[in-house]
């Protein structure tokens, strides 16, 4: 029950198996700050936000990123919500998506729950797969399309890099 939270400014972070982030029956705050993210799993995940097999809380995450670099699959399950803040010169480069396989090789979730992203004009997303999003608050030029398309709610972004 209530709110975990995660807060990090500089140093390091290595994750070498697993998703860097995994929520679940809960509701969680990450904050990071100009810390250096390695993650060393094999699928690249850097959160995963799902019931995977608990049940009795909600599935909700805020990822907060303040000078942040970001690499990696975003994954948010159909019973879940996720809100993504970038600012003062984040990036992200990966994808939203909403298939999620659990460590037992079981599908979680087939579809993308709620997804929520602020980008501010000074940071940017580079997509690495076409990405599902409920809402998008920002300039559509700070999206570097990379060949992938950016959905708000079903209809393209238009306006990417």
């Amino acid at each position: 029950s209530g709110t975990s939270s995660f807060t990090m400014t500089g140093g390091s972070l290595t994750s070498r198996n697993g998703h860097v982030f995994h929520v679940t029956n809960t509701n969680a705050v990450i904050t990071l700050a100009g810390v250096t993210l390695v993650n060393e799993d094999e699928d690249d995940v850097l959160i995963s936000v799902c019931d995977d097999g608990w049940s009795g809380a909600s599935n909700i995450a805020t990822l907060n990123a303040d000078g942040q670099v970001l690499e990696g699959a975003i994954l948010v399950g159909d019973d879940a919500a996720l809100t993504l803040n970038l600012s003062n010169g984040s990036t992200l480069t990966g994808l939203v998506s909403g298939e999620i396989v659990n460590s037992k090789g079981e599908t979680v979730s087939t579809e993308v729950g709620t997804v929520s992203v602020a980008l501010d004009a000074t940071s940017t997303w580079t997509l690495t797969g076409d990405s599902y999003v409920t809402e998008f608050n920002g300039d559509a030029a700070n999206v570097i399309s990379n060949g992938y398309t950016l959905y708000v709610n079903g209809t393209a972004l238009t306006g990417t890099k």
